[in-house]
């Protein structure tokens, strides 16, 4: 199901969704580098890097913090949320995340992880605000950024779904077509544009947003059209107004699309969410598992963000020991010196084993195999675990140039994989013969 709403001539995405997305990868580097040159504080790759690094850690700690802090919801437990849930979820073929809730004023409802399983936070300061169409809508919304892929992204972002103006500035333009996207989703989880536009306007006033009436309110919208300094002020946040959000449902609900994707969505609609497979019960196929230039490029990226760390950890002012120095002129004619780390091969060699040793012990993947859409389990489809993962990368650091050289011939499977017992899967074509499996 979220494949047919996202792809094809009736995707939900909005249009200019991933061109918006690869034009902010493209220009973030510069973005950051002018911000920060107004704040005073260098932002550059190595710096970018860490952040990364960091931010995986940490959302997949927050996981544990959630269990901690949190109530996690299931039949007998908050049972209207997760009836809810477990109902949308069942719709977009999306598996069940873990659904908590807790405190927070600010963000009603969130999605966060890298990867299945994804864990949904909503607020209990919001959720006897909302009836059940409008929370629909609001919980729809966010299975759709985990069905559309953007909540790996969102989590590096900001964990706990707070608008931060730095993220807005750099990313905004992005972040501002997905939840064009993912309003279209929560439309089709609650059934009714009048629940929708609710939806936006509690969540945007609060108790207030129940004395609105939203076609005045609408009409706001045609003013800040009109006036191009309001429209400026759009490019800060990391959502569109409230008054644009409504506005654009309103008029994707009256398109001939929105009844093709209504029709489409309620006939493929399941009675139950499709199943992970449950660690220990089933065993990892040949096929589940990621070929050899998926490994390569994820590989790739991850070197990128190993070689920038380093950079990081030599500093930039002065030339450390064992630098070459290199003389630079710019077009302006301003000479400059650039350092060249004459870095140890193998001590290169085993920091990137660390670098994937300690992502993949706790997050089960690294940046670069989030990018590419795989990550690491045992054959049992069991988290790798610390002893497993550093004799996994012991072995690759060891026996590497052999790795390589077999990787092509290596039908999926390589050699430290087969000697730890461990296997790389690519998660969409997991997702998909469960998908295809009857339940």
């Amino acid at each position: 199901m979220q494949q047919s709403l996202f792809e094809g001539p009736g995707s939900l995405r909005h249009p200019s969704e991933r061109l918006a997305f690869w034009l902010t990868v493209l220009f973030a580097f510069p973005a950051a580098a002018i911000i920060g040159f107004f704040i005073h504080e260098s932002i550059g790759i190595s710096q970018v890097a860490l952040f990364i690094v960091v931010a995986m850690i940490y959302v997949t700690l927050a996981r544990g913090r959630l269990l901690g802090s949190s109530v996690v919801t299931h039949e007998t437990q908050y049972p209207r949320v997760f009836a809810i849930v477990k109902r949308a979820c069942a719709a977009l073929d999306v598996p069940m995340p873990l659904v908590f809730v807790r405190e927070d004023n600010y963000v009603p409802v969130a999605a966060l992880g890298f990867g299945e399983p994804y864990a949904l936070v909503v607020s209990s300061h919001w959720v006897e605000v909302f009836r059940d169409d409008e929370l629909a809508f609001m919980i729809g919304r966010q299975l759709g950024h985990i069905a559309a892929g953007h909540t790996r992204y969102l989590s590096l972002l900001s964990v706990n779904g707070n608008e931060n103006a730095f993220v807005s500035a750099i990313f905004g333009a992005w972040l501002r077509r997905c939840t064009t996207t993912c309003d279209k989703v929560g439309l089709l989880c609650c059934g009714s544009l009048d629940a929708a536009i609710r939806a936006i306007g509690v969540a945007s006033f609060h108790e207030f947003g129940r004395q609105i009436d939203y076609r005045v309110f609408a009409e706001q919208y045609k003013e800040n059209e009109s006036d191009a300094v309001m429209r400026w002020g759009a490019w800060l946040g990391s959502e569109p107004y409230a008054t644009v959000r409504i506005a654009s449902l309103s008029q994707f609900a009256a398109t001939p699309a929105y009844e093709i994707a209504e029709r489409r969505f309620l006939r493929e609609r399941s009675a139950e969410p499709p199943a992970l497979p449950a660690p220990g019960t089933s065993t990892v196929q040949l096929a589940d598992c990621s070929s050899w230039w998926r490994r390569f490029w994820a590989f790739a990226i991850d070197v990128v963000v190993v070689l920038a760390i380093v950079g990081s950890m030599h500093g930039i002012t002065s030339s450390p020991a064992g630098a070459t120095a290199v003389s630079i002129t710019f077009a302006n004619g301003i000479k400059g010196t650039s350092y060249l780390l004459l870095f140890p091969f193998g001590r290169a060699i085993a920091l990137l084993a660390a670098y994937l040793a300690v992502l993949v012990a706790v997050v089960g993947q690294t940046f670069g195999m989030m990018i590419a859409g795989i990550r690491v389990v045992t054959a049992d489809f069991r988290r790798p675990g610390i002893f497993r993962t550093v004799s996994r990368y012991l072995i690759a650091t060891a026996l590497w140039p052999l790795i390589a050289i077999m990787s092509p011939f290596a039908h999926r499977v390589f050699l430290h994989d087969k000697l730890t017992s461990t296997r790389v899967i690519t998660v969409e074509r997991l997702l998909a013969r469960i998908l295809a499996s009857p339940r």
